[in-house]
Parts: structure tokens; C-alpha cells; sequence
């Protein structure tokens, strides 16, 4: 599995965007599509989204989440409060069957021992 951020433009653009998006999709890899607010990155104000690939799924078993408008406003930069995350990955624990808490989601700590 693998989640990408990316312009919320490739959604919706033809071309070389489009047939990727296309194969992409008849052969099952996007899983879940989530649209987040603009400004939330220092470096555009554009709004963004997410792609989550997965390999083995079904091909029309896709989840698509809207969360244009779960943020908290901020001066120069949008932000993603742990209330707002909860809500966005809200239909993807119940869809998908995962752990209730956002913590839940993080990366495992490593047990790795070092020797000195």
C-alpha cells in the first residue's frame, strides 16, 4: 500500500493524467481518493489529495472522501487538528474495517537495542 499527495488537479485533467488515472483504475489499484483543503503546505496554496494504492483489491471498490472542509483556519497556512483527522479516516476504519483511533495508524516504533 502506498498513499500519495498530489495536486487536486490530476482528478479531473485529460491527457497523460487521464490515461494513467484510467489504468489505474481498471486495474484496481486505487483503493481510497481524499480531497483536503487548500493551504495546508508551506510551499503552494493550492488544495491537494491523496491517493492510496493498494495492489490487491477489488477494481470497483473505490472510497472517495471529501474533506474539503475539515481544517482549522490559520493566518498564513490551514491545518489538520487531531478532531479533523479523525473525521477524514472515519469512513475508511468503517469501510475498511481498521483500528478506531488515530493512533492506531502510526508507524510501529522500532525495538531495535543498541549495544554500547
Amino acid at each position: 500500500m502506498i498513499a500519495i499527495i498530489l495536486p487536486h488537479g490530476v482528478l479531473f485533467r485529460g491527457g497523460a493524467e487521464e490515461r494513467i488515472r484510467t489504468k489505474l483504475l481498471k486495474d484496481g489499484h486505487i483503493d481510497t481518493v481524499i480531497g483536503l483543503p487548500a493551504n495546508l503546505f508551506y510551499s503552494t496554496g493550492i488544495p491537494v489529495c491523496i491517493l492510496v494504492l493498494k495492489k490487491c483489491k477489488k477494481p470497483d471498490d473505490v472510497l472517495f472522501i471529501n474533506a474539503a472542509e475539515h481544517f482549522v483556519k490559520g493566518k498564513r497556512q490551514n491545518q489538520l487538528s487531531e478532531e479533523n483527522i479523525t473525521k477524514i479516516i472515519a469512513p475508511i476504519r468503517t469501510a475498511r474495517k481498521r483500528p478506531a483511533t488515530p493512533a492506531a495508524w502510526r508507524w510501529p516504533r522500532s525495538k531495535r537495542t543498541t549495544s554500547t
